[in-house]
């Protein structure tokens, strides 16, 4: 038993003083090793670079297990990349750095997504069928690629290995057929690698996603006929950078978010008092197994035609009656596309101390554009003011330095951090491994919804002054988003009413996306004050919208008149908890909520409801422009 142990000891000695083979591979293979960690934030900016727009990038565990584990994939619009790639060496010589296959990657993921925008279905196609169309939608979002940006030929090219030795598996002519479509230096002689090229090279246009599917089920039929093995997934030649095209097909499965048409099991009513329905009461829940359908859906045939549509019921003789049925269709499909969309949201009952599911309807509205003189006017009018603003914003652009301490691995020893840990040596205490620090460079990545409260005491006017409190709002509006535009922050502008919990509309007066250009303009230049203020439902619906924002950090700034209230709601405290219950909701989702009120007797519950620090009490609303900014300069810092 000793010996072995004595072995065993001095193997292990030799392995930790790098004094064997295995040892010294060991350490050079884990330095060669790249990882996504460290290089996460570099690739980010180049694709900024090349394609002026951001792109999520999530790491994918690597399973060494199988080939196709390393490859990266896109799904739901983000790129997933290995967590770390190995240097590629050939005869030695060093071939391929990690650095170099995450750009690969990640820039031929992100031209999918830029020019994949076509999904076909997968059910209906044949392995083959997919592997050849695949190949060919690969190379045709390179050469829109390379068209742009030619280097990246190079980048791509050096990655494909297949050559013509390589024709005992379909996976090796679809890997020759890839690298022969990027590469026009590269010799192939095989009759169907050459079809392939001549059919890519003859194509009228790549900007048509049918392309590949007409090219690859072309291809796909004398592939089969080669009787050759295929297995479906990466080729052992393949290119390392590809990924594994999920993106392009759906499976026939229904969308989540789509609409079924299907039974609602169980019928919920409730048994109310008299005061329980006056004061929106909560009475006892029962559930009854009756099972029912849309009754518009059910009951479609039994409706009576309108004079109309009993015209163009009956039997058509004439080219007249015909012209009548189209423009009868017409119409009526105008009518359905300019439908608002609707939402559910749920309303915190504070007498019960739950939540009712579905109670409140929201619809988006399509905003009124007005004269866009009116935001011409208020540009010429605060001209300094605006010129102040755009300075104050530009000096808060470039967000500085910072330095992170307390890490094992960084760019410098954090001298305060090591002499503690001397320290500890000294006492014999365990000491603090953490001595390193880097510095780190902040930028901004930020997403601000503005929710205008547009309800009928906005038509009042400010004390003390000529014009109103939704003129105020309107020039609120322009100005900031005007000074935003130094920044380049993603900016929204909506705005809502309400008239019950039946009816609360939503206008979206500017989105994240949208340029802020005359639409825009002319919809805050025609907003108007009308109806109640149902806070809370238009609290939940903004979270929704900046929930699909990728943004670090995300705010969401109030602009109000009043406290939440509506038609049908008896009492202040109800409407209040509720929009409490939504700030908290937003807060969960890591959105920071901040109410300007314009409201004097606000102090006493606004707080409660936005909390201590959430809020602001604009007591001379002259003042509203500049003091908004220097707020919004203070959130986002």
């Amino acid at each position: 038993m000793k010996p072995a142990f004595n072995r065993l000891t001095l193997g292990l000695k030799r392995y930790l003083g790098l004094s064997s083979r295995k040892s010294v591979a060991d350490l050079q293979k884990e330095r060669e090793r790249m990882k996504l960690m460290d290089v996460q934030r570099r690739i980010g900016m180049y694709l900024r670079g090349l394609w002026g727009r951001e792109f999520v990038i999530k790491p994918r565990e690597v399973k060494f297990s199988t080939l196709h584990g390393s490859h990266p994939f896109v799904e739901d619009d983000a790129i997933h990349l290995p967590e770390a790639y190995y240097e590629l060496t050939r005869n030695g010589d060093l071939h391929f750095t990690g650095l170099q296959f995450y750009r690969a990657a990640s820039a031929h993921a992100a031209a999918h997504l830029v020019y994949s925008r076509k999904r076909s279905a997968s059910d209906a196609l044949a392995p083959w069928q997919k592997a050849s169309i695949s190949t060919i939608e690969d190379a045709r979002v390179e050469a829109l690629a390379i068209r742009r940006f030619p280097g990246l030929k190079k980048l791509w090219a050096a990655q494909h290995m297949a050559t013509p030795a390589h024709h005992q598996t379909a996976d090796d002519y679809l890997d020759r057929l890839a690298r022969a479509l990027l590469d026009d230096a590269y010799v192939d002689d095989d009759p169907w690698i050459s079809k392939g090229r001549t059919l890519f090279k003859a194509a009228d246009t790549l900007e048509n996603d049918g392309i590949a599917r007409d090219i690859g089920m072309a291809l796909a039929h004398e592939l089969r006929e080669k009787k050759v093995d295929f297995s479906p997934g990466p080729g052992a030649h393949r290119a390392a950078y590809r990924d594994d095209n999920r993106l392009l097909w759906e499976s026939a499965k229904p969308a989540a978010e789509e609409e079924q048409i299907a039974p609602t099991t169980f019928f919920e009513s409730k048994i109310l008092s008299i005061w329980e329905f006056a004061r929106f009461g909560y009475g006892e829940k029962r559930k009854s197994a009756i099972t029912f359908y849309d009754a518009e859906f059910l009951f479609a045939d039994d409706k009576p035609l309108t004079d109309e549509a009993a015209e163009t019921a009956t039997e058509l003789e004439s080219d007249e009656d015909l012209d009548k049925l189209s423009a009868l269709l017409s119409k009526k499909t105008a009518s359905e596309a300019s439908s608002p969309e609707t939402y559910q949201y749920s309303e915190w009952n504070f007498r019960s101390q739950n939540e009712t599911e579905s109670w409140v309807t929201l619809r988006e509205m399509n905003a009124a554009p007005g004269d866009l003189q009116i935001v011409d006017n208020i540009i010429a009018q605060n001209n300094h003011l605006l010129s102040r603003m755009k300075v104050l914003l530009n000096a808060i652009r470039y967000g500085g330095v910072h330095r992170v301490r307390k890490l094992e691995e960084g760019d410098e020893i954090d001298i305060n951090a090591a002499i503690r840990s001397q320290i500890d040596i000294r006492l014999g205490m365990q000491p603090d491994p953490r001595i390193m620090m880097r510095t780190v460079r902040k930028t901004r990545d930020i997403s601000v919804l503005l929710l205008l409260d547009l309800s009928q005491s906005t038509n009042e006017k400010v004390l003390g002054q000529e014009h109103t409190v939704l003129e105020l709002t309107q020039q609120v509006c322009v100005l900031f988003s005007d000074a935003i535009e130094t920044v380049g922050d993603p900016l929204a502008i909506h705005g809502f009413c309400s008239e019950s919990r039946h009816n609360v509309e939503y206008y979206r007066l500017k989105d994240f996306d949208q340029p802020y250009d005359d639409v825009p303009k002319a919809k805050i230049a025609g907003m108007t004050g009308q109806r109640a203020t149902r806070m809370g439902a238009a609290i939940r619906h903004a979270t929704y919208h900046l929930n699909k924002q990728h943004s670090r950090k995300k705010l969401l700034i109030l602009i109000t008149d009043g406290a939440p209230d509506d038609v049908d709601v008896r009492g202040e405290e109800y409407l209040r908890w509720d929009t409490k219950k939504a700030v908290e909701g937003a807060g969960r989702s890591g959105i920071n909520t901040f109410c300007i009120s314009l409201d004097p007797r606000a102090d006493r519950y606004v707080s409660r409801i936005f909390g201590a620090r959430n809020y602001m009490v604009v007591d001379h609303v002259s003042c509203l422009p500049e003091k908004m900014l220097m707020l919004y300069a203070g959130l986002t810092r």
